[in-house]
């Protein structure tokens, strides 16, 4: 084999390798897709199982408004652990003590796959849990605890100092929501949506009810990564609604059917 020749085998390599990798990345993508939506149907599912049990959908966050201090910020996600097969977990979490607290640092820092998107990018900078946040050595509260990709919908925010009724969603603070309180549909509401990427920054430890967050007016999906919906899915992001269905939105969905869909009891119903 001539040098010409061998250039001309190793051209031809390149080029179907440079064709052939965008399909493998595509195949790669669309199968962690496939994880994340089935993540999204299995916290469904509990919830769905909390709320046959109960009557009730969980609290969006329990101990997030004082007093008494310091705030417990208990998440919804500590509500459905048994209705997910992690009993373990449940029984060994305290919810008389905060999130945060020694009491609650083994159940708290239990890494759950379900609460996780395969396609974070989070994991590939720092892992699936707050680790060492003050890099002292030693365990101080807030370390080590594992980390949510999914967060509970509190509705839609606009800038008023507080929140009107018709901006609420179901996750809220302090007080479940009750199937009839959510008068524009159980198909037409969103229960749980992605925001991936979250560092402790923006409170995105599972067990931390402060993962709950609102959908700014103005904002369409993945258009921040601040407490707003954002998936590490290429255009798209995975919703869970109240009657257990998951769809994955396009980002080019139309805002006022967006917003909608974020509302309980807002009398804007939408198709999407």
């Amino acid at each position: 084999m001539t040098l010409v020749e061998l250039l001309v085998v190793v051209a031809v390599i390149a080029a179907l390798m440079a064709l052939i990798l965008p399909a493998v990345q595509g195949a790669r993508e669309a199968a962690r897709r496939t994880v994340c939506g089935n993540n999204l149907r299995e916290i469904g599912c509990g919830i769905y199982g909390h709320e046959m049990a109960r009557r009730a959908f969980p609290v969006g966050c329990l101990g997030c408004q004082g007093p008494p201090f310091p705030l417990r910020q208990i998440a919804w996600n500590v509500f459905i652990l048994p209705f997910i097969e992690e009993s373990k977990a449940h029984e060994s979490f305290d919810t008389k003590f905060s999130y945060r607290s020694a009491e609650n640092r083994e159940a708290a820092g239990r890494v759950i796959p379900i609460f996780l998107c395969p396609s974070t990018s989070r994991t590939k900078r720092m892992g699936p849990t707050t680790g060492d946040r003050n890099r002292n050595g030693r365990w101080d509260p807030g370390d080590d605890l594992a980390y949510t990709d999914y967060g509970g919908m509190f509705g839609v925010g606009y800038p008023v100092p507080r929140p009107l009724p018709e901006h609420a969603g179901v996750m809220q603070y302090e007080r479940p929501t009750l199937a009839r309180q959510i008068s524009d549909g159980l198909s037409h509401t969103v229960l749980v949506a992605e925001c991936t990427g979250r560092d402790a920054t923006y409170q995105s430890e599972w067990a931390n009810g402060q993962n709950i967050f609102d959908q700014w007016h103005t904002n369409g999906i993945n258009r921040s990564q601040n407490n707003e919906i954002w998936s590490d899915h290429p255009g798209l992001a995975g919703v869970v609604f109240c009657d257990g269905h998951v769809e994955f939105l396009h980002e080019s969905i139309e805002q006022a059917v967006l917003l909608a869909l974020m509302t309980r009891a807002a009398g804007d119903r939408h198709g999407h």
